[in-house]
């Protein structure tokens, strides 16, 4: 899948001792999500909350599932530069996509029903996954936010808008392997063609034009809202920052084996993972 390209590709700026942590993170994300697709709910959670607290620090015993360990690993690789309110944010992001996102989409896919465009929109700008690499442009900066400017409602919604265009990227670029495969119910597309009993290429450009509405909104608050003060810098880099993944990340889908037709660029196309052991 040439994941290391995606890595490259949003981070440009990283060091090689950056870099590790969030190539391992890349590959680490992509293997989890394959794997939860054929996951009961209870067997997500279970992995969610192993998960976390293992970046929390609990060490991952030596006969679980190599993945708890890879965790360790990148948690002890990112303390070793980043400061502790940084790596807070970061497990409190990965907790979020999978509670508020995978988990919550987890019944619609499997009753194959889309949920009404105002909910699914809700849900996928978790379920996209995207939030922890957001603050990985933190890192390339140099200029990690304080608290109160983070938590600031500006800084929330540039970031919600950002996470929203990576779904409808995702949902776009991934169309023809979803369609071909046909048990993915969670896209943009899907939704819009039930919910307004669109066609094809009518929901297609429904889903550009909400993409298009999403980055233009972004731009529009970033340059209009300019009241951070001092830290007007820092939250000008993490929007740079942040633009270059995105921007990365969309060069990448075009690429990429990954959204190969009939789901093929799968880590674990067809098998069921035992996220127990």
């Amino acid at each position: 899948m040439k994941l290391h390209m995606c890595t490259a590709r949003m981070w440009p700026d990283l060091t090689y001792e950056q870099t590790i942590p969030c190539n391992r993170f890349m590959l680490q994300y992509v293997a989890l999500d394959d794997q939860v697709e054929n996951s009961s709910l209870e067997e997500i959670q279970q992995l969610r909350i192993r998960c976390v607290d293992i970046l929390k620090g609990a060490q991952p015993k030596q006969e679980e599932n190599a993945l708890y360990h890879h965790m360790a690993l990148i948690r002890d690789e990112f303390r070793a530069f980043m400061p502790d309110i940084w790596v807070e944010r970061f497990i409190y992001y990965f907790y979020q996509s999978f509670r508020y996102g995978i988990e919550l989409e987890y019944p619609y896919k499997i009753a194959q029903r889309p949920p009404s465009l105002t909910l699914f929109k809700t849900i996928r700008e978790y379920s996209v996954l995207m939030r922890p690499y957001l603050i990985l442009g933190e890192i390339e900066s140099g200029l990690v936010l304080p608290e109160h400017i983070f938590e600031h409602i500006v800084v929330q919604k540039m970031i919600s808008h950002m996470t929203l265009v990576v779904a409808w990227q995702n949902d776009i670029h991934s169309l023809p392997k979803e369609m071909a495969k046909g048990t993915e119910v969670f896209n943009l597309v899907f939704v819009l063609q039930q919910e307004f009993n669109l066609s094809l290429e009518e929901a297609c450009s429904q889903a550009f034009r909400i993409h298009n509405e999403e980055l233009a909104k972004l731009l529009a608050l970033h340059a209009e809202y300019r009241e951070f003060g001092e830290y007007q810098e820092h939250v000008d880099q993490f929007v740079y920052y942040a633009g270059v993944g995105l921007q990365g990340v969309n060069s990448f889908y075009l690429e990429t084996e990954r959204y190969q037709h009939g789901g093929t660029g799968f880590a674990w196309p067809e098998t069921r993972s035992d996220m127990k052991t």
